[in-house]
């Protein structure tokens, strides 16, 4: 018995541990003056250096190309940020195609009430070659 209570306190203690790392790293959570920041960026425009600066490094990278090229439609490279405002918190969520510029900037609530959801934004899509509008 004494060595399954010892595996489950270790298990409790490692999840607090890695929960506490995320909520106290600057690095890796939006500034109070986020909302100001993520205003700036503007889908089809900033650059992955634009939001570097903006907010600093991501919690989390995932990259879709690791196996060549990503599909149609798929961004290349995502960074997601956690944050939390008046409303709780949130992830904010930043594709970005391959030339490294924003194709899609959203705001992913942890708690959904009623099913709500914020739009994300996205950038505009080009014709296809060939195609006039």
């Amino acid at each position: 018995m004494k060595p399954r209570c010892f595996v489950a306190a270790a298990i409790a203690l490692l999840s607090l541990a890695a929960s506490s790392a995320y909520a106290g790293s600057d690095s890796e959570t939006i500034a109070a003056d986020g909302r100001q920041q993520v205003a700036k960026i503007i889908p089809g425009q900033s650059t992955k250096a634009d939001v570097q600066s903006l907010l600093g490094a991501p919690w989390r990278v995932v990259q879709f190309n690791d196996c060549g090229m990503a599909m149609d439609g798929q961004a290349d490279e995502t960074w997601e940020y956690r944050g939390a405002d008046a409303s709780g918190g949130y992830r904010l969520h930043v594709e970005f195609g391959d030339n490294k510029v924003v194709h899609l900037i959203a705001k992913i609530p942890d708690a959904i009430p009623g099913g709500a959801a914020t739009e994300a934004k996205v950038a505009p899509s080009e014709p296809a070659k060939g195609m006039s509008m």
